[in-house]
């Protein structure tokens, strides 16, 4: 049986969002659900060779259980201006959290990501690949509706390449 992550994607984000409409007494008051769209540097590694692929764009649907730990679900895209790397990637992340005060909250992320990344330099690659990092949040609202987030992740890792990078998100907390 083929591990397929869109499936197990699917059937998790309805779970998650039938528990959060559920659980009131388990969830965070600062908001269950939330979108955030973010910018990624990132750099695939292989060998003695590294380079940037350039603009990666994410998309993440997350939500809180409390105020310690979330879910999140990710989408990112990209292709380098020469057309000589092109990469989508998909994943779900646990992500434990502590606020540092009422403006910070830092975070770690680990999950799987399916993988699919075709390059002139490295060649194709595709398959589910553990996922980690972490990074911060900063509340630019009383409310925290409104946050920016820096992380770091380490998407990929395979046969001596990796693809890992930097990010800048925004992000919106529902009621």
């Amino acid at each position: 049986m083929k591990f397929s992550i869109h499936k197990t994607l699917f059937v998790l984000s309805i779970f998650f969002l039938s528990f959060s409409s559920k659980a009131d007494s388990a969830i965070d008051t600062t908001g269950k659900i939330y979108l955030q769209a973010g910018y990624s540097s990132l750099n695939i590694n292989y060998g003695k060779y590294s380079y940037n692929i350039g603009s990666t764009y994410t998309a993440y649907l997350g939500g809180n259980i409390n105020k310690f730990f979330g879910f999140e679900l990710l989408g990112a895209t990209t292709s380098t201006t020469d057309y000589s790397t092109t990469l989508n990637f998909d994943g779900i992340f646990v992500k434990p959290k502590y606020a540092l005060n009422d403006y910070l909250e830092i975070f770690t992320r680990i999950g799987l990501n399916e993988v699919n990344l075709n390059t002139s330099y490295a060649g194709r690659y595709t398959g589910s690949y553990l996922a980690y990092g972490g990074g911060i949040n900063f509340y630019i609202s009383n409310d925290k509706r409104q946050y920016f987030q820096l992380d770091y992740m380490s998407w990929a890792h395979n046969n001596g390449y990796s693809l890992s990078g930097a990010g800048l998100g925004y992000g919106y907390r529902f009621y």
